[in-house]
């Protein structure tokens, strides 16, 4: 498993979640830092800086429009009553329009430039014959025709240099359209960033719900169908998870509490199969066996011995030496009986001190052969526990075998083998009787 495989699988919940947060919210926050810088760069300093310079120049061009009335009317003044005050007031008019002036060559942009050129040129005549008029003296004026010609070209020099002015301020209106469409052109790549914003932020929080739903989603219902089959009696099935951590803990606990009970139920279904004195497998579990050996009993299969065994004199056993002793005696009996029987036979209890063998693919004569090994095998183990402690119980088992080679009843055979065992008792006990099936 690769490193950064290993370094996912080991993350918690939490921090699985805070990454498909971290997925769906950064980019509305980048798309918000975005939009904002292109929204302040493109449309807000923009119109910020056209509106302060549009309003610096305007104003500048109603004072330098103010100061040419004010100039006409002091040429006029000064023509009709030769007042010199009005050299004064045209002085400081001209100086107001030239510093305008040179505040508007300084904040105009470059389109309009040339305009203001051409009306600084105009203003430059007009100022200079304004001030040739009001440097003779007003005698003169009375006397020549040609003076007053001059002063009437003064008035209408201003006039033209107004008009100047007005062309100004429409090439300024003309920049002021083109800026607002530029503005709009801006709101508008706004508007689809903002939409990319939307749809990019859509597809990271899919991109999240998909890390949440493989991390946590998929996680639980992997756990709700282990649940389910666990519930359904399908406990082979374990839980697999992998991440979060967490939930792979819930899992891992959850597969071995089916273990456990598994292993529990398996125990206590064997525990029902079996005797409880002696762990041979019980009167149920011989009935069934039985039936589905004789149901699978075919022609030309190889038949099976049922044998019947019966501890001799076991009455006895319980009145001389207590009950305690004759289950001590039952418990012996059961382990030769499982040690001696070969490994396809099945040993059964079948009730009180009865025993029953289903010798599996066994003829008549080895099954007797192993009937008389059988007895042979209980009454050596008991002698021996005699000769060793030099008091002891000599214990014998009669046995009665059917042989069984076509199908027949459970009960009919059972019958043919309990004959066969009362016979071995009423013939001396500690012998075996063999009857066909």
């Amino acid at each position: 498993m690769s490193r950064p495989m290993r370094f996912f699988r080991r993350q918690s919940l939490r921090s699985w979640i805070a990454l498909a947060m971290v997925c769906a919210v950064l980019p509305l926050l980048v798309s918000s830092a975005i939009g904002y810088a292109v929204y302040h760069q493109t449309v807000v300093q923009p119109f910020r800086d056209v509106l302060t310079r549009q309003h610096d120049l305007l104003i500048s061009l109603e004072r330098i429009q103010g100061d040419y009335w004010t100039i006409t009317e002091a040429v006029n003044a000064y023509v009709l009553t030769g007042e010199l005050a009005q050299r004064d007031a045209f002085e400081a008019a001209r100086a107001r329009v030239e510093a305008q002036f040179a505040r508007i060559e300084v904040a105009v942009a470059p389109e309009n430039a040339e305009q203001v050129a051409v009306a600084r040129q105009e203003w430059t005549r007009a100022s200079a014959d304004a001030a040739e008029v009001l440097a003779r003296p007003r005698e003169s004026l009375g006397r020549s025709v040609t003076d007053l010609e001059q002063v009437l070209a003064v008035e209408r020099e201003f006039p033209v240099a107004a008009r100047q002015l007005e062309a100004v301020l429409d090439q300024m209106r003309i920049a002021g359209e083109t800026n607002h469409a530029a503005a709009l052109l801006a709101f508008q790549r706004l508007e689809l960033g903002a939409l990319g914003a939307i749809l990019l932020s859509l597809g990271m929080m899919g991109i999240g719900a998909f890390i949440v739903n493989r991390a946590i989603v998929l996680s639980a219902d992997e756990l709700v169908a282990g649940a389910e089959r666990f519930a359904s009696g399908h406990h082979e099935i374990p839980v697999h998870i992998t991440v979060p951590p967490e939930l792979a803990a819930v899992a891992e606990a959850f597969n071995t509490m089916t273990r456990t009970i598994q292993q529990q139920r398996e125990q206590l279904a064997d525990h029902a199969r079996r005797d409880g004195l002696t762990s041979l497998l019980n009167r149920r579990e011989f009935d069934a066996a039985l039936g589905a050996r004789l149901g699978a009993l075919t022609a030309g299969q190889p038949g099976f011995a049922l044998l019947m065994g019966d501890v001799d004199h076991f009455k006895r056993i319980n009145d001389t030496y207590g009950h305690v002793e004759g289950d001590r005696v039952l418990r012996r009996v059961a382990e030769v009986l499982v040690a001696e029987a070969r490994a396809d036979d099945l040993v059964f209890r079948y009730g009180g001190e009865e025993f029953a063998l289903i010798l599996n693919d066994a003829g008549p004569a080895a099954a007797a052969a192993v009937a008389e090994r059988l007895r042979l095998a209980i009454a050596a183990a008991f002698e021996a526990e005699c000769a060793e402690g030099g008091a002891g119980i000599a214990v014998t088992l009669s046995f009665g075998m059917a042989f069984c080679a076509a199908p027949a009843a459970p009960e009919a055979l059972i019958r043919v083998a309990d004959g066969a065992l009362y016979e071995a008792k009423a013939g001396g006990r500690n012998r075996v009787v063999v009857r066909a099936g």
